[in-house]
């Protein structure tokens, strides 16, 4: 397994309920696919992608700013799997 350093992506909450559980649920089925860890980052807050609890932590309304993280290469299929829910609303706008 190669890792070729930290590759980020900006995005934001877009639906107007913000991250709420089923979205969050969402992303942390789409993160545990990955082979390394993925986070999300907001308002200085770093959390784990793959856990439902900690993506709540951010409590991320909309508007919110996001960096999306991956720490290897190979998951840059996941990387843009989550930034796409995130830019479609996660499906509800």
């Amino acid at each position: 397994m190669k890792n070729s350093g930290i590759i980020a992506r900006r995005t934001s909450v877009k639906n107007a309920l913000g991250m709420h559980a089923r979205p969050a649920s969402k992303i942390a089925q789409i993160a545990e696919t990955a082979h390394s860890d993925v986070w999300l980052c907001a308002n200085s807050i770093k959390v784990d992608a793959a856990s439902i609890i900690d993506i709540l932590t951010l409590c991320a309304v909309k508007g919110t700013k996001i960096v999306i993280e991956i720490e290897n290469q190979e998951d840059i299929v996941i990387l843009d799997q989550i930034a796409d829910f995130f830019e479609a609303g996660f499906g509800e706008i």
